[in-house]
C-alpha cells in the first residue's frame, strides 16, 4: 500500500492522464481492476459514449491514445494467443503508431543543437517537411553535400519522462498481479515488463538502432540482394540518426507490385531467406518487421529499415525453435512436445493429453500451403488452452515470426514458408553437429567437467571436516509446513491441557470421592467423574477416526 502511494504520488499527473482516457472510451472496469477506484470520482459521466464499439476495439483505441509505451504493449498483447482469444488479439493486431505531426518549430531548436549547425547549413539540401510521422519519432529527407541522399530520425522532444512515468506504473501493476492473482503470475507479467521497458529505453537511445543497423549489416555483407541503410555517424547522436535513404516500395498490394515491375514471388522468397538467416544462423533478427519497415527495391532487392527494436537469441533457444519448426516442417508432434515442455514451467503436465494436443495441432495444420504465422499462433492458442506458460523472451521472437510470415504473403498469397524453410533447417542443423562444432562443444564440455573437477576435492574435505563437527545443517522446504506448523501447536496445546487436567483430577479424587454430597440419592461426584471419562473417551475415540 506505501508503495502505491509512493508511486501514485511520484507520477500523479500522468496517472490521472492514463485514467481519464480509460474514462473517455468507456473503460472504468479496467481502473476498478487496477484498484485505482478513487480515481473515477466525480468522473464516472465524463467519458465519451462507445456504444458502438466493442471493448476489445475501445482498449485499441484508448492504448493509441495513450502515447508508445501502451501501443508498444498492446503490440506485444496482440501476439499472445496464449493469454487471450482471437477477439482480442485480431483488435490488439490492428494497432498502429501513427502520431500527429509536430511543427518544425517545436523541432528545430533540438535538430539544431544535436547537429551543431542549423540543417540547411550542414546539408546540401534539407525537406522540413517530415517524411513521416509515429508516436517516438520524425523523419525528414536531406541529401548531402556529397550528393547521397539520407533520411534523418529526430525523437520528438520530453518523450522519455512520459515514458519512464509509464513503465514505473506498468511495473507496480506487474508485481500487484503477481502477488495477487496466481494464475496470471506464471505468465512472469513483471519480465514481460522488464523486456518492455529494455525495447523502449533502447528507442529512447538512436545510437542503439545505429549499432543494430550496422551489426546486421555485417551479416548481409556478401548478399547484394539484402540492403540494409549505412549510417553516417558524424551526424548522429542520442537524439538525432541520419542514415541512407533506401527508394523502395512498401509490400501492401501485390497487384501495385507487379505493376512496377516487381517479382512478388522471388522477394518473398529473398524476403524469408534473409530474415530466418538473422534468426537462425545469426541470432539477431528485425523484431518489428511489418511492411513499412520492409522495402522491395529495384533488381527485386529487399531492403530492412528502422532497426529500434532487435532481438537477439541464446544458443539454446535457437536450437530450441529449431526442433519446434523442424518438427512443423516434418509433422512430427513429438518434438513439439519436447518444445512445449521445456519452455513451459507449468507443474504439473498431463504428457498423454500435451501429445493429444500436439496431434491435433498439426491436423489444424494439414493443408497444402502452410502457414507459419497461423502455424504459431495456433501453437499459443494451444498453450493456452492447457494452461502452458511461454517464456516472456519467446514473446518478441513469435511477434516477428507472425508479422514477417504477413509481410511474406503479401508479396506472395501463394507463398510457402515451410519449402523455403527445410533447405535452411538441414543446412543449420548440418552446421550445428559438424565434426568442427561437435569438438568446440566438446572441448568446451569438457573444460567445464575439469574446473568442476578441480573444485570436487577441496568441496570434500570441507563436507568431511563439518560432519567430524558436526555442522551438517538441511534447509528443507516441505510443502504445507505452515499448516503442519500449526496443527502441531494446537496438538501440543490440547496435550497439555489434558495433562494437567489429568494431574488436578487425580489429585482431587480422593476428596471428591469421600464427599457425601448425593442427588436423587446418587453420589454426584463419582457420577460427574464417570460421564467426564466417558465423554473423554468418546472424543479421543472421534478425533483419531478424524
Amino acid at each position: 500500500m506505501l508503495k502505491m502511494v509512493l508511486v501514485t504520488a511520484r507520477d500523479r499527473a500522468r496517472l490521472k492522464e492514463i485514467s481519464s482516457v480509460l474514462i473517455r472510451y468507456g473503460l472504468q472496469d479496467i481502473i476498478r481492476l487496477l484498484g485505482l477506484g478513487s480515481l473515477l470520482s466525480g468522473a464516472e459521466n465524463g467519458g465519451v459514449q462507445q456504444d458502438n464499439q466493442t471493448l476489445p476495439a475501445r482498449l485499441r483505441a484508448a492504448l493509441e491514445a495513450l502515447g508508445p509505451t501502451f501501443v508498444k504493449f498492446g503490440q506485444i498483447l496482440a501476439t499472445r494467443s496464449d493469454l487471450l482469444d482471437s477477439s482480442w488479439t485480431d483488435e490488439l493486431d490492428r494497432l498502429h503508431s501513427q502520431a500527429s505531426t509536430l511543427p518544425w518549430s517545436e523541432l528545430a531548436a533540438q535538430v539544431t543543437a544535436d547537429l551543431g549547425a542549423e540543417p540547411h547549413k550542414l546539408f546540401a539540401e534539407f525537406d522540413n517537411t517530415p517524411l513521416a510521422a509515429a508516436s517516438m519519432a520524425q523523419i525528414y529527407r536531406a541529401r548531402l553535400h556529397s550528393g547521397e541522399a539520407v533520411v534523418i530520425k529526430v525523437l520528438r522532444p520530453s518523450l522519455a519522462k512520459t515514458i519512464h512515468a509509464d513503465l514505473r506504473l506498468l511495473t507496480y501493476l506487474a508485481e500487484t498481479v503477481e502477488q495477487q492473482s496466481p494464475t496470471l503470475a506464471r505468465h512472469r507479467p513483471r519480465q514481460m515488463v522488464r523486456a518492455l521497458a529494455t525495447a523502449l529505453n533502447h528507442e529512447l537511445d538512436l545510437t542503439h538502432e545505429g549499432n543494430n543497423c550496422e551489426r546486421i549489416a555485417e551479416c548481409f555483407a556478401r548478399q547484394p540482394e539484402v540492403a540494409i541503410p549505412k549510417i553516417y555517424w558524424q551526424w548522429s547522436s542520442k537524439r538525432l540518426l541520419v542514415q541512407e535513404f533506401l527508394p523502395g516500395t512498401a509490400p501492401e498490394n501485390p497487384q501495385q507490385l507487379a505493376a512496377a515491375g516487381f517479382d512478388g514471388p522471388l522477394l518473398a522468397q529473398r524476403g524469408a531467406q534473409a530474415f530466418m538467416k538473422m534468426v537462425l544462423e545469426h541470432r539477431l533478427y528485425h523484431a518489428d518487421p511489418h511492411p513499412g519497415n520492409v522495402m522491395a527495391l529495384a533488381g527485386n532487392r529487399v531492403g530492412f529499415i528502422d532497426f529500434g527494436m532487435v532481438g537477439q537469441l541464446s544458443e539454446r533457444r535457437r536450437n530450441q525453435l529449431l526442433l519446434l519448426l523442424q518438427s512443423i516442417a516434418e509433422r512430427e508432434s513429438g518434438g513439439i512436445v519436447n518444445t512445449l515442455i521445456a519452455w513451459s514451467d507449468s507443474d504439473p503436465l498431463d504428457l498423454l493429453d500435451l501429445e493429444l494436443a500436439a496431434q491435433n495441432f498439426l491436423d489444424k495444420q494439414a493443408s497444402a500451403t502452410l502457414t507459419l504465422g497461423k502455424a504459431l499462433t495456433d501453437l499459443l492458442v494451444m498453450a493456452r488452452e492447457h494452461q502452458l506458460a511461454m517464456p516472456p523472451d519467446l514473446v518478441l521472437l513469435f511477434k516477428a515470426l507472425i508479422t514477417a510470415d504477413g509481410v511474406l504473403h503479401r508479396l506472395d498469397p501463394n507463398f510457402d514458408i515451410i519449402a523455403t524453410l527445410k533447405p535452411m533447417l538441414q543446412q543449420v542443423m548440418l552446421q550445428r553437429y559438424a565434426p568442427d562444432a561437435v569438438q568446440r562443444r566438446m572441448l568446451a564440455l569438457g573444460a567445464e567437467a575439469l574446473d568442476a573437477g578441480e573444485e570436487i576435492p577441496q568441496t570434500l574435505r570441507l563436507l568431511m571436516r563439518r560432519m567430524k563437527r558436526g555442522q551438517i545443517g538441511a534447509d528443507i522446504n516441505v510443502k504445507n509446513i505452515d499448516q503442519l506448523s500449526k496443527a502441531l501447536e494446537r496438538a501440543a496445546v490440547t496435550l497439555a491441557i489434558a495433562i494437567v487436567t489429568a494431574a488436578f483430577a487425580l489429585g482431587l479424587a480422593p476428596y471428591l470421592m469421600h464427599a457425601s454430597l448425593r442427588l436423587w440419592g446418587i453420589p454426584l461426584f463419582p457420577a460427574l467423574g464417570g460421564l467426564a471419562c466417558l465423554g473423554g473417551v468418546l472424543l479421543l475415540a472421534l478425533r483419531l477416526r478424524r
